[in-house]
């Protein structure tokens, strides 16, 4: 007997997060988060909630049939981000908020596809999972995600994906705890940035760094801070040796993760930003020149009309004194 679509066997385990903690919290108005400038994630004690309440609105509102998040209609995700913005404090107006919610959404959606793929992946074949299904998903989507991940082209991108993932030398030992976290946590210690390499990529359990890659990388930063003198030896010498060993790549602060935004990126918006105050500067100027001209212009008119009364006045009073010129100046008309 075959058994029916999404009739998941049954497991022991800790279960579905159900946002308890949150939901305690929820109940006297939404959750304050802290998200600092230059950063596209929360360093609060709240920031642990704000990634499982995101998970739990992926996992329950999101249509998980989409390939990838930017398959996902802008409609729905508006609506996804409705809901982030119902339970937390968030300023809209600020770049790097809306950017912490959008990198949350889209990290969640990614996190549940993969669970769902761990899920197909534990059936002994694409018949099995199939027939079994899982409760996380309606079945229809459950069915259509097995079709995808069953085809040759899924496969081979899947394949490459592995080989991938093997070159990576440079890994980290923070686990889920992010780097703008880690960073908050450390401000009061005054750790530099190459001081929070070595943190986040020595393992303690084993002594050493992660990777030999790692050791390397930090050894050539030391190397760097080594040849400065003791005076120039600052936090932003250090951030600056960082950046020059670690690279370039544009959008991307590299050895920070992807929440933190690169210095160029919030420099060239600096730029863009005071390109605009100019803009804006200088058309106020325009305008007050303009406006100036326009008083003027009025006062002028003002003149004028004051000047065109008095004539008038003046010619009434002398046709009413002299009426006979009045008639001889329409007889001659």
């Amino acid at each position: 007997m075959v058994p029916a679509v999404n009739q998941e066997q049954r497991k022991h385990g800790r279960g579905p997060a159900k946002c308890t903690e949150f939901l305690k919290l929820r109940k006297h108005g939404k959750v304050h988060l802290k998200i600092n400038d230059g950063k596209t994630a929360p360093c609060c004690e709240n920031a642990s909630m704000f990634t499982t309440r995101v998970t739990w609105i992926v996992k329950h509102h999101c249509e998980m049939s989409y390939a990838k998040w930017t398959d996902v209609p802008q409609a729905q995700k508006d609506e996804l981000i409705d809901c982030v913005r119902g339970d937390f404090v968030l300023d809209w107006e600020l770049e790097n908020h809306r950017l912490t919610v959008l990198k949350q959404l889209r990290k969640r959606f990614n996190a549940f596809h993969h669970e769902l793929h761990k899920k197909y992946l534990s059936y002994g074949s694409h018949e099995e999972a199939l027939a079994f299904g899982t409760s996380m998903v309606d079945s229809l989507v459950w069915i259509k995600l097995c079709e995808r991940w069953g085809s040759d082209a899924f496969k081979k991108i899947s394949s490459q994906n592995r080989e991938n993932r093997k070159r990576l030398n440079i890994n980290h030992t923070v686990g889920r705890k992010s780097f703008v976290r880690i960073l908050e946590e450390k401000r009061a210690t005054k750790m530099n940035l190459v001081e929070f390499y070595k943190e986040t990529r020595w393992s303690k359990k084993n002594g050493k760094f992660v990777t030999s890659a790692t050791e390397d990388t930090y050894k050539k930063m030391v190397g760097k801070l080594d040849d400065l003198e003791p005076e120039k030896c600052t936090d932003d010498a250090a951030a600056s040796v960082f950046r020059e060993v670690l690279g370039h790549r544009p959008g991307y602060a590299r050895g920070l993760g992807e929440m933190v935004i690169p210095e160029s990126t919030r420099q060239r918006d600096r730029e863009r930003e005071k390109e605009y105050l100019a803009s804006v500067e200088e058309h106020k100027k325009d305008a007050d020149h303009y406006k100036t001209q326009l008083d003027e212009m009025r006062g002028e008119m003002r003149v004028l009309l004051e000047r065109q009364n008095e004539i008038d006045k003046k010619l009434r009073s002398f046709f009413a004194n002299f009426p006979s010129h009045g008639e001889s100046l329409g007889e001659t008309q």
